[in-house]
């Protein structure tokens, strides 16, 4: 296939960086198709949760009630983080999945051995996904820079877990020990395709940005009397919604660099790329 991408083997951040979007470009379909068939049903609870989140915290009383009215507004919160959480899961899982089987087969996915790959690691997705959530929540806590110094291998868990296809546990060991000595080029790469992605969202949210600015505008005199619950209407909670949905598809590019990162970064601790193409040219002689 003249259009196959070869992961494994070594590459700059730039080429980390184009060669992610270039595989969207050219496997789009096929994992639109995957993402569908296997997160279609994670997304739709997330949105619903997003949803409720955001009818539940546009409720100015909660603010002004005590802590019992708080209180309500915790259970959509936490609903809405186990939902972000389950997606995240699965969405990095069938993209990995994908992935995987793109480079087994030369450039050839089965969804239906996608479908069943994913389904026997769900467990071991989820619980990766929250323990990199609570170790990266607890670093942020103690100062900041412990969350991002940490978070930055951990990132590297899911690659970890289905191209090695290790237990939890050797997960998070092992993403230390390939990230050694390319901390710092990990770091550069998600920090870039991380600024592309803020500011793609920030485009998905100028339609709510707008519509709240002429809103206060419009309302200027109830928001001088101190009520702003007048810009919290069902049309601002639905283009809030919205833009969370398009926010959500759009993170699909990361597992995409996750998986050239550690490609790149396994291909400089093993070789194994080389020694298979070595390997390969042995068989074909």
């Amino acid at each position: 296939m003249n259009d196959y991408i070869n992961f494994k083997r070594q590459r700059e951040l730039g080429e980390i960086l184009s060669d992610t979007f270039k595989f969207l470009r050219q496997e789009y379909k096929g994992l639109f198709k995957a993402l569908v068939r296997n997160a279609a049903i994670p997304y739709i609870l997330l949105i619903a949760a997003a949803g409720y989140y955001a009818t539940v915290s546009s409720d100015i009383s909660l603010f002004d009630g005590g802590i019992f009215r708080m209180a309500n507004f915790l259970l959509p919160a936490l609903i809405l983080f186990l939902t972000v959480l389950f997606y995240y899961a699965v969405m990095y899982g069938t993209v990995l999945q994908y992935i995987r089987l793109y480079i087994e087969n030369g450039g050839v996915v089965d969804q239906e051995l996608l479908k069943t790959a994913l389904r026997k690691q769900l467990g071991s997705l989820v619980g990766t996904t929250f323990l990199i959530a609570i170790i990266v929540f607890f670093g942020l806590m103690l100062c900041i820079l412990p969350g991002i110094y940490l978070a930055i291998p951990l990132s590297l868990g899911w690659a970890v877990l289905v191209f090695e296809n290790k237990s939890v546990g050797d997960v998070i060991a092992d993403s230390f020990k390939l990230i050694k000595g390319e901390w710092w080029m990990t770091f550069a790469t998600l920090f870039v395709l991380g600024l592309l992605l803020y500011v793609a969202n920030i485009v998905f949210s100028l339609p709510v940005i707008i519509y709240t600015f002429v809103k206060a505008f419009t309302s200027a005199a109830e928001i001088s009397e101190g009520d702003i619950s007048s810009l919290f209407d069902w049309v601002y909670l639905t283009l809030s919604v919205l833009s969370s949905a398009a926010q959500y598809i759009l993170a699909v590019i990361f597992p995409i660099a996750i998986a050239f990162i550690y490609y790149n970064l396994n291909e400089k601790a093993n070789q194994t790329g080389t020694f298979e193409t070595i390997d390969s040219i042995g068989t074909d002689s």
